[in-house]
């Protein structure tokens, strides 16, 4: 075949783009992500942040600013979660001393009588404590709390460590000491799914969450897997049922109409919720598990679903933030929380920003892994915005429109990670968010969503392979030159 010199030119100048686009990418990583362990680690948890071993301050705790100087049990978990994936995946065992002192404050806030009740009336969902795990009185900043978010996000971390715990041949101390906190929010999942509750933004509102049943199907199903694995099967009976009525009640959040996934069943603007917010996203990066493939009951990163609405509330919010406007069209924008974000002024975040880029990072793996990726009706629009004539199909790893689709889609991810680069305060430690007129950094100093964020998106974009929540064997599946086994993985992404 022989190509014109003006597409020879064209495509150099692609090339020699997506080169330094990496390598923009890389440069910044290499300065934030050593500060961003260090603040993690030194600077938000423990008593070098004024707390007690393992309670992790939801900012770099400044007297200037005491309504942060708080223990949200959600955001402690996303960072618990990066730690988790880094131990097992990469085997940094020196993590396993904060993870050991992790799973003492977990099973330790189970127990606290709060403002929301004691183990038997409602404590299990409360959200929010001071530093030291007291609970809080003043009202006001418990909005959102007792959370229905709560017990299944400490469940599936817990989950996960004792995972790693059985491949350390400590089964026995899992079964006998660490099962029955887990069993613990299990059967409060099982028994009050289907309830409404608060849902994970700020301010919350009540009604059906998207995020909430994604984390209660993950916990119910990964808790029913490893009752079976320690002997303990006659607690989990009917686990698997509630699980797949969870699934079921999870597809009814799909806006089959618009190509997105809708993320609370309070879609009255009136009532300031349209459903278009980040929250589903986030699903598809905690949930992330490419035994599933593509999976889109489960809205794996890679699924058509999953990929549809991405692009779909990326482009909303793009109309949303004035400093968006500036940014050439086909370029990636910063993303929020909601469209109708109203606190601390409604600006765009680290925290959800740098999750779209960890969801393509993750689509990338698993296709690398299946050796494939697939068109569908659903997803045309998506890949469309990377190859304008493409059509519906399977596209193998060894053509070329598999190649250019990926290496656009990782150049473009990669181009996220720049744009924040450049709302990055110069000592790379991360607020909560972007001034949605300005670009420069804005909110609370070393906001820990945004540094977990921050940190799983470089370890994924760097190859790393969570370990598996679905899989029931450890067994390891290969295709397309990449291997994945449920303890631990890394693929090369090129």
């Amino acid at each position: 075949m022989i190509f014109s010199p003006i597409f020879l030119a064209v495509a150099l100048a692609s090339q020699v783009l997506a080169t330094s686009t990496k390598s923009a990418a890389d440069d910044y990583f290499s300065n934030l992500i050593p500060r961003t362990k260090y603040a993690l680690l030194h600077e938000t948890t423990g008593p070098e942040a004024g707390a007690i071993p393992g309670v992790v301050a939801a900012v770099i705790p400044d007297d200037a600013r005491p309504e942060w100087n708080v223990y949200w049990v959600r955001d402690a978990c996303l960072v618990y979660d990066v730690w988790l994936n880094q131990l097992v995946s990469q085997g940094d065992t020196s993590l396993r001393p904060v993870l050991d002192d992790m799973v003492h404050v977990l099973v330790r806030s189970q127990q606290i009588t709060s403002l929301a009740g004691n183990v038997f009336t409602g404590s299990l969902g409360e959200a929010v404590y001071y530093l030291d795990l007291d609970y809080i009185l003043d009202s006001t900043a418990r909005i959102g709390s007792p959370a229905d978010d709560t017990q299944p996000f400490r469940a599936a971390i817990l989950i996960k460590y004792a995972d790693w715990l059985l491949t350390q041949n400590n089964g026995t101390w899992v079964a006998d000491n660490l099962w029955p906190a887990i069993n613990l929010d299990l059967q409060w999942i099982s028994s009050n799914w289907n309830e409404s509750s608060w849902d994970l933004w700020w301010p919350p509102v009540w009604g059906g969450s998207y995020w909430t049943a994604s984390l209660q199907y993950r916990a119910l199903k990964a808790g029913a897997r490893l009752g079976r694995k320690i002997g303990r099967p006659e607690n989990v009976v009917g686990y698997d049922s509630r699980a797949s009525l969870i699934l079921d009640y999870m597809q009814t959040f799909w806006n089959e109409k618009e190509g997105y996934m809708v993320e609370t069943t309070i879609t009255d603007v009136k009532l300031g919720r349209s459903g278009k917010g980040a929250a589903p996203l986030t699903v598809t990066i905690y949930n992330f598990d490419p035994t599933l493939g593509c999976d889109a009951k489960t809205f794996q990163p890679c699924s058509d679903k999953a990929l549809s609405s991405l692009k779909y509330i990326a482009n909303e919010f793009r109309k949303f933030f004035p400093v968006s406007q500036n940014i050439p069209e086909g370029d990636p924008a910063y993303m929020g929380f909601f469209l109708e974000d109203q606190f601390e002024g409604g600006q765009p975040q680290f925290f959800s920003s740098f999750n779209q880029a960890e969801q393509l990072y993750d689509a990338l793996a698993t296709w690398h892994i299946l050796g494939h990726l697939e068109v569908t009706n659903v997803s045309l629009a998506f890949f469309q915005q990377f190859n304008s004539s493409i059509a519906t199909g399977t596209y193998s790893a060894s053509e070329s429109t598999y190649t250019h689709l990926t290496d656009a889609i990782r150049e473009w991810a990669d181009a996220v990670v720049v744009l924040l680069s450049k709302a990055t305060p110069a000592d790379y430690v991360l607020p909560m968010s972007i001034d949605k007129d300005t670009g420069e950094p804005f909110g609370p100093r070393g906001m820990i969503r945004s540094l977990a964020a921050a940190s799983s998106a470089h370890d994924t974009r760097s190859g790393m392979i969570p370990p598996s929540w679905a899989s029931e064997h450890n067994t390891t599946a290969k295709s397309g030159g990449a291997t994945y086994g449920q303890a631990a993985g890394q693929v090369v992404l090129g």
